[in-house]
């Protein structure tokens, strides 16, 4: 479990992070997770922007703000604070602020805050808030989003039968660990979509081509290096699975135009125009898993490793599932480097 030694910082020092929210019982509950986060820093925070902007050092590292004011922040980031990276958060819907990610990779963060909650979920706050930091910069490990220890395992299918065969044994241990029927589902299909980026889509032969994404339902059996690893971890109230690729063919773009083309996709009649079927996938399956989950974080090693993880809430009935903003995250290690 990762343990942060407080930040000792001269006095008079200008904060480089930066919390706005006009609510101020929200500004005052996510200022207290962000600073906590961020190994007790000096934090601005202030519900008017030119309060929180006096506040500020000009080498400011984090913004972090109420979706509604995520245009500012990114303005300030482009032109008063060049090192700052952006956290954001929303009721929903979350379209527009995936959209604003796809053309701005300051925005690393998009927390979906579900309406009966006080403030945005604040284990999610606290990894966004850390990696962004690059307090804790690999990819995440599966029990750093528990606050006690998980229950986990893990596996490292080879064929496609074991692919299967994870899929029906995680769907198994999520009813055991109370998941609801639906949700049930849910995990099982995101557990499969995982995995079958992982061993049709991520491998590549010397020459950097694909192996096996041309046919996504041909039989395979992977080579040794070419295994994934796939965990899933629980303390019976969020259950999360992980899944990792030793390729790291993934960037921030393919993921964002996965996941936007896949939210045109659900609000079209003409879904077939929108759905890129290269590759022998439907080229939606980020934006399933995204859907599915409550919190979807990615973490980028481009040429190196990918490692997706969905989390899900099992307090959280069928209905509200339905309409509970998706969080997502993207930390790309390569591109924005410490």
């Amino acid at each position: 479990m990762l343990k942060l030694s407080p930040v000792v910082e001269p006095p008079g020092t200008a904060a480089r992070i930066g919390v706005l929210d006009r609510n101020r019982a929200v500004l005052a509950r996510a200022t207290r997770v962000v600073r906590a986060a961020a190994g007790l820093a000096r934090i601005a925070s202030d519900s008017d922007p030119a309060g929180l902007r006096a506040q500020l050092a000009p080498d400011t590292q984090l913004l972090v703000c109420d979706g509604a004011d995520v245009e500012l922040a990114l303005d300030w980031a482009e032109t008063r604070f060049p090192q700052a990276r952006v956290i954001t958060w929303s009721p929903g819907p979350m379209e527009p602020l995936v959209a604003t990610a796809k053309s701005c990779p300051r925005l690393r963060s998009i927390l979906g805050w579900p309406s009966f909650l006080s403030m945005p979920r604040p284990w999610e706050l606290a990894l966004a808030v850390r990696a962004s930091l690059h307090i804790n910069d690999a990819a995440l490990r599966v029990s750093e989003l528990f606050a006690g220890v998980p229950v986990a395992t893990k596996y490292r299918p080879r064929t496609s039968a074991q692919r299967d065969a994870v899929t029906a044994e995680i769907s198994s241990l999520a009813e055991r660990a109370g998941a609801t029927g639906r949700m049930i589902g849910r995990i099982g299909e995101t557990c499969h979509e995982l995995l079958m980026n992982a061993m049709y889509d991520a491998p590549v032969n010397h020459y950097g081509e694909p192996r096996y994404a041309h046919d996504r339902r041909a039989t395979i059996s992977l080579d040794e290096h070419e295994l994934p690893t796939a965990r899933l971890a629980t303390d019976g109230t969020l259950l999360a699975i992980q899944v990792a690729d030793p390729f790291g063919r993934l960037t921030r773009a393919h993921v964002l135009a996965s996941i936007c083309r896949g939210q045109a996709a659900a609000h079209s009649a003409d879904a077939d125009q929108i759905i890129d079927s290269s590759h022998g996938g439907a080229g939606l399956g980020l934006w399933k898993i995204h859907a599915a989950a409550a919190s979807t974080i990615v973490d980028l090693v481009v040429g190196h490793s990918t490692t997706v993880t969905a989390v899900f809430d099992l307090d959280i009935g069928a209905r509200e599932s339905r309409t509970m903003p998706p969080s997502l995250h993207i930390f790309d290690h390569a591109e924005l480097g410490p």
